[in-house]
């Protein structure tokens, strides 16, 4: 069964599965943009500020001008959407719920989108794909973020809704399936151009399946997408990617730890709890930490299953693509590190689906129903339980608001 027949029908238990991870998604996130004090994300200052000049000046700010900052570098796309939001509601508490609304709407796409692409690489193991997804819905990091004035939930929608399009599409009607897949590639550019790895991973898994055609079309309707957003770039600050304006504007960001032990803890961190986003505000006690060490022995062991089942439950084209955005996402974070960049990991967030299949492939450590439904569960009470402490905390400590509401 290939994977453009099994994303057209999907069993009763994988809807309601579906349905109630999306909805869960929604809830934790609207209570995150509630709970969460205004500012407190790291960045979100920034981005607010940035959503503030499109709204009032109805123009692309120029990092060097007074007032913008340092996010003045980012796409336009989501703070034009954001800076919609904000002049029917208004730039108050208000408005900064809305738009942190607006992030959590994107973060339960990126759910459901998630659930399909899942679903597309391994269609014959629905447990699998059910916890791969929760490991999406319920994680605390991915709901705080995506809870937050931030572009990074809406970048990986659109992105992984390109990665779904080259899966689901069919060879043979190559035009359509490349403007598919070179829209939404260039809409996630245009809300953050680190989607840009993701991206290249998508046309070499094209060009690798011998699929030229849909290759090209999507490759130029992306360049004549994004071009011009460049093109302003180099003009204005000699670079294309407007670090040059970040630079000479006075904004400095200490250099990364470049030590295994401290990039490992910054991947452990942003793809479990939100304790660095939060500016450390959120100190994770040792049994939070003990969790957080078998949510990654879970990712390890999973990804070590579905190597050994992947014959039997994977579809092999879906799962190259996972496999390769993935590694595509995770080079250019490192390659941007190694350079001495202040970049966090969830710049490489196009590995989620392939850190989420691994999740899910825990469930594969068990041989009978009972019990892979056992592992399951324990696999969502571990996250549920993060979940839980980072709630708690926040409303027991109360950290400090850095925006005036």
């Amino acid at each position: 069964m290939n994977a453009v027949h099994t994303a057209r029908f999907l069993a009763r238990s994988e809807v309601v599965a579906l349905v109630a991870l999306v909805l869960t998604a929604l809830i934790c996130g609207a209570a995150a943009a509630v709970i969460v004090p205004p500012g407190l994300p790291y960045d979100e200052p920034a981005h607010w500020s940035n959503v503030l000049f499109y709204a009032r000046e109805r123009a692309l700010p120029v990092l060097g001008e007074e007032g913008v900052l340092y996010q003045a570098q980012q796409a336009p796309l989501y703070y034009a959407v954001a800076a919609l939001i904000m002049s029917v509601v208004g730039e108050g508490g208000e408005g900064l719920l809305a738009v942190r609304l607006l992030g959590a709407l994107g973060g339960a796409v990126v759910v459901g989108v998630t659930f399909f692409l899942l679903r597309a690489a391994v269609p014959r193991d629905r447990l699998v794909v059910a916890t791969g997804t929760a490991f999406v819905a319920l994680n605390p990091m991915l709901t705080v973020m995506a809870a937050s004035v931030q572009n990074d939930s809406w970048a990986l929608a659109a992105g992984f809704g390109a990665v779904l399009a080259a899966v689901v599409s069919r060879p043979w009607n190559s035009w359509a399936a490349g403007a598919a897949i070179g829209a939404l590639s260039a809409a996630a550019m245009l809300v953050k151009v680190s989607m840009a790895p993701l991206v290249v991973g998508i046309v070499a898994w094209l060009l690798l399946h011998r699929r030229v055609r849909t290759a090209v079309v999507a490759t130029v309707v992306v360049a004549a997408s994004t071009a011009w957003w460049f093109v302003r770039n180099l003009l204005l600050y000699g670079d294309a990617t407007g670090q040059a304006g970040v630079e000479a504007a006075g904004f400095e960001f200490g250099t990364g730890g470049l030590s295994v032990d401290a990039l490992a803890r910054s991947v452990l961190t942003y793809l479990s709890v939100p304790t660095e986003y939060l500016r450390n505000t959120l100190v994770s006690p040792w049994w939070a930490d003990v969790l957080i060490f078998f949510i990654a022995a879970a990712i390890a062991a999973g990804g070590v299953m579905l190597l050994r089942r992947a014959r039997e439950i994977g579809d092999r084209a879906p799962l190259q693509l996972v496999l390769i955005v993935g590694a595509a996402s995770v080079t250019a974070w490192l390659l941007q590190v190694n350079l001495g960049w202040q970049v966090a990991f969830r710049t490489a967030y196009g590995v989620i689906p392939l850190v989420a299949l691994a999740y899910g492939g825990t469930t594969l450590l068990a041989r009978r129903p009972l019990g892979r439904i056992a592992v399951a569960c324990v696999a969502c009470g571990l996250l549920l339980v993060l979940g839980a402490w980072v709630a708690t905390a926040l409303v027991i400590t109360s950290p400090p608001a850095m925006l005036p509401f």
